[in-house]
């Protein structure tokens, strides 16, 4: 007994064949939704088990999910429901008086008796005036009317189950059909009466396959009694009702019977059934996975014994190198597209669903539903996009998908089994590697790349994600070819790189070695880039071409480059430090002084000092400050004579050291180092200012300490501003006090953190 859900396909299905309004009135309900295949499943020139396994499993669905639009169909349906099938007693040669019972009794005369079950009408009550003729229908299922056989040259591929691909304006709904290797062991097959099943996985072709094989069977030069003629049983027709339509009929016939399995599990076709509809010169047509095949061969039940009687050819879902071939030069724009990216699934998977896979893959569903799964997609099919079209290790794929952005709404690994769970009962979005592989590899299906790259919608491949494949390649044991990968960058960005994209030229310099990194850096500096400028710099300098190492430092420097001012300086410095060599050892005294304050500090103090003798002995006065700084630092006493030497001939820096100098002496004259600091002071030395400001504080003079102190904070003396803020604290003046004191605070940065020893910082052993 039929379920509601097959009942209510049935009705659909006639209904939208009588009808042409019904049908439009039906497709337009299923367009309004949202659900992938659902048009193409209900299509009115559609037949076969697949299909009606289709229409029932959408039926399921909607009835869930989208309770009104089930609503709406039920009542289509209901507009056409027939009336049961009757059996009629007509009085008369002319039909005046019809009496009917189905199921039921219905008493002549008595309408309103009870009715019971039967095949037979009662009479007994009935009163006839002229002979009575009893005619009686037994229905056995629906009988093909001769008009139903076609001749099989006018058979079309959707007929047979084939689907459409992405609609091509100008290119039919499907693409040509491409030879396949077995078409001539199926024709063979053909040509005797007979179980054919073409075996294969779900998307190998088979329905297309079948398609071009009973096609192959028209031959027009044969008269119309002996050419081949076509019938697809609609979904619950009996099969046994074809052994009525043959029966004393001549001429060749082929039954298709799309998954054959469905109709043994029905007991529709037994062995006995079989042997008398092939017996008549009918070839029964089907398909089945080999896996069932294989299985029911074995079997003992009826359905089985049907598979044990059938010749088979099987079919791969992978195609062949000569299929490909005769698919490459096929004269569609499909073809070659299928041909470059069907891959391992199959180049009649790809023609079937890949475009559905590409719809699922971009609808903004999707984007709800699994964000970080559709961006892992994308990754993977910007991966192919890069010329990346093997499978990838899985960490290889999520780093390339955080490029495009972290999304915590989803985890990595949860997107990823979205991503591969298999969708349409052939593939997910994403493709494990090869056959046998343990690794966890992925590639995107290849009908997303195909579909990406001729829609034209998909944003440019991100910088980023080149980058990130020429890092991965360059890592040991990477399954990237580095070369490869930098070839495809390189065409990929050509446009830019002309364009002089500094950007783009720094990325691939810091990715490459040698001379070829040398002219990514040029390319990237000689359009503005700072930091290609130093690190071509730097190649220069190691090269010793200063002078081409100073104009990219410079140009970089004049646009606030930190690091090249640095570099700049360094260089600059070295070149100073030659130059005054040079010209200290001509004898230059100026030159010998300021080459020994240069030394000063680098950790060569003894040489600066004989160049500080040096510059004395060329008459340069003025080194006696630095040569006395120098001494005091080493608590040499000679430091003071050097100092008084300065300071006599009115060096202000002498001064002020000399004050500081005799200081730190314990007896010294508070007098002369007061004068000393005024006279530096007033000089213009802010630390003498504040030296100064302390010592008169110390006396009470606090209106002179507070003006020094000023002095010293305009000249950016560190501790300025706190000795401001504790005398006017020790004036009373609090509130301005605070506020000095907290400058003070601002301007002291953190001590540097403590660091934390490592293991190796550890003795060894406690005696350590």
């Amino acid at each position: 007994m039929a379920t509601e859900l097959e009942q209510l396909r049935g009705d659909l299905v006639r209904a939208m064949r009588r009808s042409p309004d019904t049908a439009r009135r039906v497709m337009e309900v299923l367009e309004r939704l949202d659900v992938i295949g659902i048009t193409e499943a209900w299509n009115p020139k559609l037949v076969g088990r697949s299909t009606a396994r289709a229409r029932l499993r959408s039926l399921e669905n909607l009835r869930t999910r989208y309770p009104r639009a089930f609503a709406e169909l039920q009542a289509i349906a209901a507009e056409h429901t027939d009336a049961p099938a009757s059996r009629s007693v007509a009085a008369g040669r002319d039909i005046g008086v019809a009496v009917t019972g189905d199921h039921n009794q219905f008493v002549i005369g008595n309408p309103g008796l009870p009715q019971t079950s039967g095949d037979h009408v009662d009479f007994r009550d009935g009163t006839f005036h002229d002979p009575v003729i009893g005619v009686q229908h037994n229905h056995y299922g629906t009988v093909p009317a001769p008009v139903e056989w076609r001749p099989v040259g006018q058979v079309e591929p959707l007929e047979f189950g084939v689907h459409r691909t992405r609609r091509v304006p100008g290119e039919p709904d499907v693409p040509p059909y491409v030879q396949r290797d077995r078409d001539e062991d199926l024709r063979a097959e053909l040509a005797h009466s007979g179980l054919v099943l073409i075996l294969g996985e779900p998307y190998a072709g088979k329905s297309y396959t079948a398609w071009h094989g009973v096609r192959s069977l028209a031959d027009p030069n044969q008269p119309a009694s002996e050419e081949h003629r076509f019938h697809a049983p609609d979904p619950g027709e009996d099969i046994r009702a074809l052994l009525a339509a043959l029966r004393g009929k001549s001429g060749k016939y082929v039954v298709w019977l799309d998954e054959l399995t469905d109709h043994l599990d029905g007991g529709d076709l037994e062995p006995r059934l079989l042997v008398r509809l092939t017996g008549l010169g009918a070839v029964v047509l089907g398909t089945m996975s080999p896996d069932e095949y294989y299985r029911r061969r074995a079997g003992t039940g009826p359905g089985d014994k049907v598979v044990a009687a059938a010749r088979t050819v099987t079919l791969s879902r992978e195609w062949r190198t000569a299929e490909l071939e005769r698919l490459a030069v096929l004269d569609d724009p499909r073809a070659f597209p299928a041909y470059m990216w069907s891959g391992r699934e199959g180049a009649a998977s790809y023609f079937a669903v890949g475009h559905l896979l590409f719809d699922e893959w971009r609808r903004s569903g999707t984007r709800l539903e699994h964000p970080r799964g559709q961006l892992l997609v994308r990754a993977a099919v910007d991966l192919a996009r890069c010329g990346v079209t093997g499978a990838v290790p899985g960490e290889l794929l999520r780093r390339v998908q955080e490029q495009y952005g972290e999304e915590e709404r989803e985890s990595f690994e949860d997107a990823l089994a979205w991503a591969t769970a298999p969708l349409f009962g052939v593939s997910g979005l994403l493709v494990q590697g090869d056959e046998g592989d343990t690794a966890g590899t992925w590639r995107a299906y290849g009908a997303l790349v195909a579909e990406a790259l001729s829609s034209g919608d998909l944003e440019p491949v991100p910088d980023e994600v080149w980058w990130t494949l020429l890092d991965a390649a360059g890592e040991q044991d990477s399954p990237l070819v580095f070369r490869a990968v930098l070839d495809a960058a390189c065409t990929a960005l050509q446009a830019r790189i002309e364009a002089g994209d500094p950007a783009v030229a720094l990325g691939f310099a810091r990715r490459t070695e040698g001379e070829e990194r040398e002219a990514w850096l040029r390319r990237a500096a000689d359009a503005g880039h700072p930091d290609a400028a130093v690190d071509l710099a730097e190649i220069l300098r190691d090269r010793a071409d200063e002078a081409g190492a100073l104009t990219y430092l410079e140009q970089a420097a004049e646009v606030g480059s930190s690091r090249a001012a640095a570099a700049l300086g360094s260089l600059l410095r070295k070149r100073a430090e030659y130059w005054l060599r040079t010209a200290a050892e001509a004898g230059d005294g100026a030159a010998a002084h300021e080459l020994g304050d240069m030394l000063v500090g680098s950790g060569h103090e003894d040489e600066a000092a004989r160049w500080y003798l040096k510059a004395l002995t060329a008459g340069h006065h003025e080194v006696a400050a630095s040569m006395g700084t120098l001494l005091n630092s080493w608590r040499d006493p000679y430091a003071e004579v050097w100092l008084r030497y300065g300071a006599a001939w009115g060096d202000l820096r002498a001064v002020a050291e000399l004050a500081f100098h005799l200081s730190c002496q314990p007896e010294h004259d508070k007098d002369e180092v007061d004068r000393l600091y005024r006279q530096a002071a007033e000089g213009g030395d802010a630390n003498a200012a504040r030296a100064l400001g302390t010592s008169l504080e110390r006396q009470g003079r606090f209106d002179e300490a507070m003006a020094l102190y000023h002095q010293a904070f305009e000249g950016d003396i560190p501790g300025a501003a706190r000795s401001i803020g504790l005398l006017l604290r020790r004036q009373g003046k609090s509130e301005e006090a605070e506020e000095w004191l907290s400058k003070a605070v601002a301007t002291i940065p953190p001590p540097p953190p403590i660091p934390t020893p490592t293991p190796t910082d550890s003795p060894d052993t406690v005696g350590e």
